[in-house]
């Protein structure tokens, strides 16, 4: 989408919101939020609606309020309780979820705008949507070396996509540990913005170092690919006193003996 268009649809759902009855609030969400990023011509439009408790459902149920932007949606599908997403016939994503005032403690963002706040006092009850979760380290290390365990054992029998499931489970165990540690070394100096909720959004902004070697070993999907994820596993949590290093030791060796 181009800027211009992206621009008008977010000003035309505020003013849609700034009227509407039973709406009580907008927030942009994510670059669409358009603060540190901007959005480009891959964004999609991501919001929050807060609205009356008669008209939440609504809003949730159908996309006929959606403003008007000369493209047809090919697709309206509630994907959560709360939330639902839409495709036009220009390819454009859309995303949004609709809450009650007192549902909103259960939003969660990596950062927004409140574009329309007709109740007062939104900036105070969103305040923890920007707070992650918080990290289970032991718990992530131990699900990483199952994953690598499992995955690896997929990958040497020749079954790469099986294989490649689980590794992309270790993956995201590795990036959860390293934005749960302190930055140091490459990454502490390229050390960009990290989406609090989702530690495979902008990993490569974030950690650099890390992402660059976590992506080269994925592209492999074998049993070499588990052994280079505990490799840098353990140089990335290995001295951390959670780490299970019991465990980590019989994997690796595991999956190295079938080299």
């Amino acid at each position: 989408m181009q800027p211009n268009d992206y621009a008008a649809l977010s000003e035309a759902l505020t003013g849609w919101a700034a009227q509407a009855d039973g709406v009580l609030g907008l927030v942009l969400v994510g670059s669409t939020a358009d603060g540190a990023r901007s959005p480009d011509a891959w964004s999609d439009h991501d919001f929050f609606v807060v609205a009356a408790p008669g008209t939440a459902e609504q809003l949730r149920a159908s996309s006929a309020w959606l403003p008007s932007r000369g493209t047809r949606i090919v697709v309206h599908e509630r994907d959560t309780e709360h939330g639902a997403w839409v495709v036009f016939d220009d390819g454009h994503l859309l995303e949004y979820a609709v809450f009650t005032p007192e549902e909103l403690a259960l939003a969660r963002a990596d950062a927004y705008r409140i574009a329309v706040d007709r109740i007062g006092g939104l900036e105070a009850r969103l305040r923890h949507s920007l707070e992650p979760a918080r990290c289970d380290a032991r718990a992530a290390a131990t699900r990483l070396h199952r994953a690598l365990l499992v995955g690896g054992g997929r990958g040497a029998r020749g079954e790469r996509l099986a294989a490649r499931r689980h590794l992309l489970d270790a993956g995201g165990a590795l990036l959860e540990l390293a934005a749960a540690l302190p930055a140091s070394g490459t990454d502490a100096d390229a050390l960009g913005p990290r989406d609090p909720h989702d530690p495979w959004r902008r990993a490569e902004a974030a950690q650099p170092a890390i992402a660059a070697e976590l992506e080269a070993a994925l592209a492999r999907s074998d049993l070499d690919a588990a052994v280079a994820i505990a490799d840098l596993a353990a140089r990335v949590a290995g001295t951390a006193p959670w780490w299970p290093a019991s465990l980590a030791t019989a994997v690796r060796d595991r999956l190295a003996a079938g080299l």
